[in-house]
């Protein structure tokens, strides 16, 4: 289930302001929200930038007008990402994206991380396949090693291995209990070639859910809230 216009108007409304530095996920959803995004600048006569995260945003974002900037020279306000899996704790899975080391620099850099998500991928514990970004030089050796960690393959598009926009490849890992996703994620860089993961552990700072509505769940107020309610910070109204 995709979000439907109207919710990416909302969100858009709710959470962007003048002089923010923007940066989107990957995915076909991320174009969308670009172009509400432009329809909104044009509108209010905002100054907004985005940090490109692949080319195709890129070239979206200079078609519409929307200024490009670097992260070597902004931070970022807000970043947007769609996910697969979250847990409780806010940790979450990305499967699909153009650069997963690329992805996990923009969550780091952003002061605020809101993850979009289905309803029914909220909740759960985190496991099952789990993408590793690896260097392409010696990646069958990688790929050996990662094996230690539960059933391998390599991402492939097009009968060739699938390379990310940063030029590396992606093992698809299925592990189906996750101990500890620090020890995983510890054990994975651990290993000679691997560059990154798709499991990001304490990034999200809010939490979208939708399935027919907007749910918004806030880390900021989760220590305000009581267990029955514990991090809810409300719907948004449509």
């Amino acid at each position: 289930m995709v979000l439907r216009e109207e919710e990416i108007e909302a969100l858009v409304a709710k959470y962007v302001s003048n002089n923010m530095v923007l940066s989107f996920g990957t995915g076909d959803e991320s174009a969308r929200f670009v172009k509400k995004l432009a329809l909104r600048i044009e509108e209010e006569d905002l100054k907004v930038s985005i940090v490109p995260t692949n080319h195709k945003i890129a070239e979206i974002a200079q078609e519409l007008g929307i200024e490009a900037v670097s992260l070597n020279d902004r931070e970022i306000d807000l970043a947007i990402e769609f996910v697969d899996r979250i847990d409780p704790e806010f940790n979450f899975i990305e499967l699909e994206s153009g650069s997963f080391v690329r992805d996990k620099m923009i969550a780091q850099s952003a002061a605020e991380l809101i993850v979009v998500t289905e309803e029914k991928n909220y909740g759960m514990p985190l496991g099952g396949w789990i993408p590793f970004e690896i260097c392409v030089f010696g990646w069958k050796r990688t790929m050996l090693q990662l094996e230690k960690l539960g059933k391998a393959r390599i991402r492939e598009k097009n009968g060739k291995p699938f390379k990310t926009e940063t030029g590396h490849y992606v093992i698809d890992v299925n592990i189906d209990e996750i101990y500890s996703l620090e020890d995983l994620e510890f054990q994975a860089k651990d290993i000679p070639g691997v560059l990154e993961t798709g499991l990001f552990i304490g990034y999200a700072d809010r939490v979208l859910l939708h399935n027919g509505k907007l749910r918004m769940l806030s880390r900021l107020d989760y220590s305000k809230q009581d267990s029955a309610n514990a991090g809810q910070e409300g719907i948004i109204m449509l």
